[in-house]
């Protein structure tokens, strides 16, 4: 989630405006250059303000989305793949209040998150179960808020005794750093690993590299 709020506070100056308008431009410059120089290599899908950024995104273009895992072992699988961090890892649990077609969506209208189904440009989407969201902006002179700061993520899914409190279907969880290493391990033991999420000859190489180095071969 911090990787949006650093991409917008580094090009605060692109557009002229506001950080949301700025953020704006450089999306769009991103995207535009993404189709332009991908174009020999682009799946056949249908161009529309969302599945442009879905597709931009699934091949590492910073755009406005999120990309999540409807599976969450595949979920903890990314949460710890860098185990030899000392940092502690998060995983984040979301109800988007709203689900469309990613080719009927263009502006979030009143939601704060709507989730989009991406079509199965090749087969890592399926593989990972992958789903993204579209969210709010915030105060559009100020850095993107990450979402686990934010009091109105999620969809409420439960109203207190007196009607004022709110339980969202939003949740973070903390992975300590020390669990991390077996965590990852338990994980290749069950096949959530880079040859089945990364489907190709890249995901067996890798694969097969990450398990000589936590000492599953020798």
């Amino acid at each position: 989630m911090g990787t949006r709020t650093d991409t917008v506070q580094k090009h605060d100056q692109r557009g002229g405006g506001t950080l949301e308008a700025n953020y704006d431009v450089f999306e769009e410059r991103c995207i535009e250059r993404f189709f332009n120089e991908g174009l020999p290599y682009l799946p056949p899908i249908q161009r529309s303000y969302s599945n442009d950024r879905i597709l931009a995104q699934h091949f590492g273009v910073p755009t406005r989305l999120l990309d999540w895992s409807r599976d969450p072992l595949v979920a903890a699988f990314f949460a710890v793949e860098n185990w030899q961090s000392s940092e502690n890892a998060a995983l984040f649990m979301i109800l988007p209040d709203a689900k469309h077609r990613p080719e009927d969506v263009r502006r979030l209208g009143p939601h704060n998150a709507i989730e989009l189904e991406p079509p199965a440009i090749d087969r890592r989407i399926p593989a990972q179960k992958s789903v993204f969201t579209f969210h709010q902006y915030g105060p559009p002179d100020r850095p993107f808020l990450p979402l686990d700061e934010r009091t109105d993520i999620g969809n409420i899914i439960a109203v207190g005794p007196t009607g004022n409190e709110r339980v969202r279907g939003f949740a973070k969880i903390i992975i300590h750093s020390g669990v991390k290493r077996w965590l990852y391990q338990t994980l290749l033991a069950l096949g959530i690993d880079r040859r089945n999420l990364f489907p190709g000859l890249d995901g067996v190489g890798t694969d097969i590299a990450t398990r000589a180095r936590v000492g599953q071969i020798w």
